[in-house]
């Protein structure tokens, strides 16, 4: 057989313009033999697809459903932490956790055609409950699903007080998909795409121990908000300071951002808002806390999914970056991303 053509020399904002490695193109011709088939009351009702960042998983999923042959409308795709938003809003004083799941899961699942859930990582029991119930009701309706994840079904939920949890979904996930590895490649974000638009047109500036950032960012031609830009957002949720809030761009100091109690919807709200991040004072990651820490690895997530720009002025390299033993949970998945965006020392290219 051979490839896809509209699959080959597919420029993506995260992988650049390539053909597929021999890994993806046999994954995109097995995922595309399935999606144009006529469906089943039986059999697998779709694939699970795991392997390292950077392989190109959600780029190989997002266009064989950009391509399957049924309506727009009928598509959907959501990402780990908009699914948990969602839940977010459905929860409320009077609605008990389990209601909340279902009408989340019906609200996705009604009307729907095919299902793409990307980058699936499970860390606790309250995410398992919702993704067994998903992948129930999924299998239950017959839909057509895709789900990339950087872990095998076993890895998921590993803490081993909790595993019990997530043992329905991972038994419903090999009984009723088709498990599939996409490893032993490049990892493309290594090959910096050069992209002009979306996260990966962001710059990661090292700046020289006790240099100005504000000066640093000025010299690539990012002018610095004054003091009187200085706005709260997020307002009844979270008073969050900002360093300036222009019409589509955020800035904001590392510790004001990372070191302040926020959660994932805070990301996703100021996402749908800017489309540019800048944030300064970014230290090695010693000098985070533990929590700022994992708050940065959701971060990344959140901006790479809405493929908002992201300018970073640090006091270390990207690759100095970790400095500790014990990084954050799924930390390798942002240091993969992060290559992606330029790089430069005290505003001299690099």
């Amino acid at each position: 057989m051979h490839p896809t053509p509209s699959l080959v020399d597919r420029s993506h904002p995260e992988l650049g313009t390539r053909v597929l490695d021999p890994q993806q193109r046999d994954l995109a011709e097995s995922v595309r033999a399935f999606l144009g088939s006529k469906p089943k009351k039986s059999g697998p009702v779709g694939f699970y697809v795991h392997g390292p960042a950077g392989r190109g998983k959600t780029w190989l999923m997002t266009t064989l459903v950009d391509e399957a042959p049924m309506p727009d409308h009928a598509k959907r795709r959501v990402h780990f932490h908009e699914f948990f938003r969602q839940l977010q809003r459905q929860m409320g004083a009077e609605v008990s956790t389990r209601i909340a799941i279902n009408e989340t899961v019906k609200t996705l699942l009604d009307g729907a055609g095919l299902l793409l859930f990307d980058e699936l990582h499970v860390h606790d029991p309250g995410s398992a409950a919702l993704l067994n119930t998903l992948l129930a009701e999924g299998v239950r309706r017959r839909i057509p699903m895709l789900i990339t994840s950087n872990y095998e079904p076993e890895a998921l939920l590993p803490n081993p007080i909790y595993h019990h949890v997530i043992v329905p979904g991972i038994q419903t996930l090999r009984e009723h998909l088709l498990v599939r590895t996409l490893d032993g490649g490049v990892d493309y974000r290594q090959q910096n795409s050069g992209a002009d638009h979306g996260f990966a047109s962001g710059t990661w500036v090292a700046a020289a121990p006790g240099a100005d950032h504000d000066a640093v960012l000025a010299e690539l031609g990012f002018e610095a908000p004054a003091p009187d830009e200085a706005a709260v957002v997020l307002e009844g949720h979270l008073a969050l300071r900002a360093r300036g809030a222009r019409v589509t761009e955020i800035c904001f100091d590392f510790a004001e951002l990372l070191e302040a109690p926020t959660t994932t919807r805070d990301f996703l709200d100021l996402a749908d808002r800017y489309d540019t991040w800048v944030i300064t004072g970014v230290p090695a990651l010693s000098g985070f806390s533990r929590a700022a820490r994992q708050r940065w690895v959701t971060l990344i997530d959140v901006l790479v999914d809405r493929d908002r720009a992201l300018i970073v002025c640090s006091s270390v390299s990207r690759d100095a970056l970790i400095d500790i033993d014990d990084p954050p949970t799924d930390l390798f998945r942002a240091q993969s991303r992060l290559a992606l965006l330029g790089g430069t020392s005290a505003g001299a290219r690099v």
